[in-house]
């Protein structure tokens, strides 16, 4: 009698599924050949060792459908005897494709906002930060020359490099997004990585994922690119690839899987984030063609983390996109490549203007997003500039908090004559591109240096008399200290 078996990627797999087929010969693992059904979660660990999925036999063991959990996605019915391209496979895969999408709309993102509270000030936080990421960034430089000779790498340090970076991002999230944003433009090649596991950190602080499963996201996402290096530059900078272009790049994440790999990484989870980053929630992702729930979860965070950062800033262009711009473009992807409830959350975690954006606000004043409110995203802390007939004073700034409203009019107003209370509604109109500015991410470290206190009586105004760092224009002083 033909078994009856249904396919489980391992990240599904369930305590009472009885296992019947793995994706490797029997003999390559130590367990039964007859199948074996899963008792606990220490039997789920053994799998995960040496399986990406196996088949489960629904008449000995539990069904994924008999969990009752929102969790699980449909999966394709074989039957053992049943030969590819059969017509029973393609009704079956049918079948499939049309409840997909639905069945993964059912899953319910879990998010526990009050896990984590930021304990301290971006100041006091930004040496601890800039610590943590020129390590994190050294070793992931090191990590990737070690697995392009074929080698291993460092596998404690650069997880004491992630461990450091994650504690960082918990004490105060807005210091190492600043940090980022001081670099220049393509000034590292792994930057792209960098500024996609902050966000996934970021969203897993969020919604208050466990520190091992910040850990591992982080690490992950660092990670997962690093099988570019297989590949021609000139293809990874090619915006108009043919399908067999196309196919070719693909072929990254399998590179970066076997990378990891042959440098004798063992943490499957990671792995796993690696594998499916790439796929998309309607299924058209990529390598597997996966989709809803059938991608981890981890995964669909890595993934929505990297393509945010492309949006912002984009691999093959070059101009970089505002970030109201880059969740507005990502919003419209929900339903499709994410879950809208994935896309929405995230969108709240990263905030519209986040650290280091430029604004323009409701009175015409012009600013920039020193650190978010976490409770109140669409009124962050700023710098507002001294504006003279549209163009920005170097010389003079001033800090205020848009979530005190009336706190933060009476500062504009005593900044000078504006229309602090001639509108009313005191809000960011518009984020606004660098370049309007007249200024560069790398001359603006002395606004976060400087302790932000929304309750004092005095204005923060530079003064530009004087040639000491504390008084000169934050400005000049700041290109001295980073410029050359």
């Amino acid at each position: 009698m033909s078994l009856k078996q249904l396919k489980v990627f391992i990240h599904e797999l369930e305590v009472g599924m009885f296992v019947s087929a793995l994706d490797k010969p029997w003999a390559e693992t130590p367990f039964p050949i007859q199948g074996f059904v899963v008792k606990n979660g220490a039997d789920i660990s053994r799998v995960k060792a040496y399986c990406d999925y196996v088949f489960v036999d629904i008449e000995k063991g539990i069904s994924p459908t008999d969990m009752g959990s929102s969790d699980s996605a449909p999966r394709l019915s074989i039957n053992s005897n049943h030969k590819t391209g059969s017509r029973d496979s393609h009704q079956g895969q049918a079948s499939f494709n049309r409840s997909r999408t639905k069945s993964a709309q059912q899953q319910k993102l879990v998010i526990k906002p009050d896990v984590y509270k930021k304990t301290v000030e971006l100041a006091k936080e930004i040496p601890a930060a800039r610590v943590a990421m020129n390590n994190v960034l050294g070793c992931l430089t090191v990590a990737t020359r070690q697995m392009i000779r074929g080698g291993g790498f460092n596998q404690d340090q650069l997880q004491e490099a992630v461990d450091a970076m994650i504690d960082s991002v918990i004490r105060c999230p807005d210091a190492f997004t600043w940090l980022l944003r001081l670099r220049s433009k393509d000034a590292h090649s792994h930057d792209h990585s960098v500024r996609s596991s902050l966000w996934a950190t970021q969203f897993g602080r969020h919604i208050g994922l466990e520190v091992g499963q910040l850990k591992d996201l982080c690490l992950a996402t660092l990670l997962k690119d690093i099988g570019r290096v297989k590949l021609d530059r000139a293809l990874l900078h090619n915006q108009h690839r043919n399908a067999q272009q196309e196919a070719e790049y693909r072929g990254f994440v399998s590179h970066s899987v076997d990378q990891l790999r042959t440098a004798g990484f063992e943490n499957r989870t990671v792995i796993n984030i690696i594998k499916f980053h790439c796929e998309r929630f309607d299924g058209s992702g990529y390598p597997k063609g996966c989709s809803g729930n059938q991608i981890p979860f981890l995964a669909r965070i890595a993934g929505i983390a990297s393509e945010f950062d492309m949006l912002c800033n984009p691999r093959e262009a070059g101009e970089t996109m505002a970030p109201s711009k880059a969740t507005s473009r990502l919003y419209k992807m929900r339903g499709t490549g994410f879950s809208e409830d994935l896309v929405v959350e995230f969108i709240q975690s990263v905030g519209l203007y986040p650290a280091g954006t430029f604004v323009e606000l409701t009175t015409g004043d012009r600013g920039m997003v020193i650190e978010q409110n976490p409770r109140a995203r669409l009124a962050p802390r700023l710098a507002v500039f001294e504006n003279k007939d549209g163009v920005i004073d170097q010389a003079k700034y001033i800090f205020v908090d848009l979530k005190n409203e009336q706190q933060t009019r009476e500062r504009l107003q005593k900044f000078g004559e504006r229309r602090a209370y001639d509108v009313s509604k005191l809000a960011i109109v518009r984020d606004i591109q660098p370049d309007s500015f007249g200024l560069e991410y790398s001359l603006l470290e002395d606004l976060i240096a400087r302790p932000f206190n929304s309750g004092a009586s005095e204005l923060l105004v530079a003064n530009t008399g004087h040639s000491s760092p504390r008084n000169r224009s934050f400005f000049s002083a700041l290109k001295q200290r980073f410029v050359g």
